[in-house]
C-alpha cells in the first residue's frame, strides 16, 4: 500500500492542491496529514479532489477550528485526532504526531519514540524540514513543509507499507 504523507500546509490552498493531485498520480491508497492544516476550507478542497481516498490527520499547533475540522473528517469518513497516536494500516503500526516546541526538540522526541515504541514508523511534522532516518529498524520520517512558507520549498512524501521505503518529492 502506498501512503501519501504531508504536513504543515498552513492553508496554502495552491500547494496543497498540487500535492494532493501528485499524490493521486502516484496512486496512493491513503493520505496522512501530520498537522497544521489550519482551516476547514482546506479540508473541503481536499475532499473535492481525493474521492474515496481516506485522509488520516493529527492536530498541529496552528490548527484553528478543531471542532469543525473533526466534524468534517468524521462526515467524510476520514480520521482526525487531536493527540498523537498509533495508527494501524496495512499491517503496519505508525506513530503519528505533529511536534512541539522547537524543531530540534521535536526531532529529539520523534527519535526517542522510534527507539522506545513497538512501531514500524514514526511520522512527524512541525519542523518544516524533510527528514528520513532508520532508528533501530524503525522509519523516522518527516515530509517537510507543504506550504513552502519557511524554506521556500514545498515537499511531501510517500511511504510504501510493503517495504517501508520512503521518498520525498518536491514541487
Amino acid at each position: 500500500m502506498l501512503l501519501g504523507v504531508v504536513s504543515d500546509t498552513h492553508d496554502n490552498i495552491f500547494s496543497t492542491e498540487r500535492i494532493v493531485r501528485e499524490l493521486l498520480d502516484h496512486g496512493v491508497n491513503a493520505i496522512i496529514h501530520l498537522g497544521d492544516i489550519v482551516s476547514p476550507f482546506t479540508v473541503k478542497m481536499m475532499k473535492n479532489l481525493v474521492g474515496d481516498v481516506k485522509v488520516i490527520a493529527v492536530k498541529g499547533n496552528n490548527d484553528g477550528d478543531v471542532y469543525l475540522l473533526t466534524t468534517l473528517f468524521r462526515n467524510y469518513g476520514w480520521f482526525f485526532s487531536q493527540e498523537p497516536l498509533i495508527y494501524e494500516i496495512d499491517g503496519r503500526r505508525l506513530f503519528l504526531l505533529h511536534g512541539m516546541s522547537d524543531a530540534s526538540f521535536t526531532v529529539e522526541v520523534a527519535r526517542a519514540l522510534a527507539k522506545s515504541l513497538r512501531v514500524d514508523a514514526v511520522l512527524y511534522g512541525h519542523t518544516h524540514q524533510p527528514h528520513q532516518e532508520n532508528v533501530n529498524g524503525v522509519v523516522l520520517f518527516n515530509p517537510g513543509e507543504g506550504c513552502g512558507y519557511l524554506t521556500g520549498k514545498v515537499s511531501y512524501g510517500v511511504v510504501d507499507t510493503a517495504s517501508m521505503e520512503t521518498k520525498i518529492y518536491y514541487l
